[in-house]
């Protein structure tokens, strides 16, 4: 409290005028922050491109959310509110579900994404991020959260693009590069 105090150039008296705790003022940005994300998400979802085009939108979207939280960040949130932890993790895992889900039926009937079943997959890419975006995985084999999703992200779409999604992945990606840093 006393960092944040000092950043908005206020009392901490201040501070706990709005937010009666440390616990709401938390809730409150986690809260900012998950409909920001949201809307930005819902925006590529909802547009026009072709499904590589999203998926390549989201990654860089993501690239640069995480550019902006620290895995210190993510670790005492983890040690010191893990309720709101869990909040986040189970409204995020809930709206990956929901996109994965659409964009999946997208890709397939464009016929960019090979035709594997929607739940199998939604799985792996649930699992499979899971287990490299936690904090002992990401600090024992040094890590950068924004990197290890990077890497297992590109490896989960290129499984199950087919060679047209692939060919259009590598050329979008390249263009989309220059819009937002990879």
């Amino acid at each position: 409290m006393d960092e944040i105090a000092g950043e908005l150039h206020v009392s901490k008296k201040t501070i706990y005028k709005y937010f009666p705790s440390k616990e709401k003022l938390l809730e409150e940005i986690c809260s900012d922050t998950s409909c920001e994300i949201t809307d930005k998400v819902e925006t590529i979802v909802e547009g026009n491109e072709d499904v590589v085009v999203k998926f390549v939108k989201l990654l860089n979207m993501h690239s640069n959310v995480t550019m902006n939280i620290s895995e210190k960040w993510l670790n005492d949130l983890t040690i010191h509110a893990p309720q709101i932890k869990k909040n986040i993790d189970e409204m995020k895992n809930e709206q990956i579900n929901k996109v994965l889900r659409k964009l999946l039926e997208q890709g397939k009937k464009e016929n960019l994404i090979e035709n594997f079943p929607t739940p199998i997959i939604i799985k792996v890419f649930n699992t499979a991020l899971v287990s490299v975006l936690n904090p002992e995985f990401l600090i024992n084999n040094k890590f950068s959260l924004q990197n290890a999703f990077k890497i297992t992200y590109e490896m989960l779409l290129n499984g199950i693009l087919t060679k047209s999604g692939k060919e259009k992945f590598k050329k979008t990606k390249a263009l989309l590069a220059k819009e937002i840093k990879l």
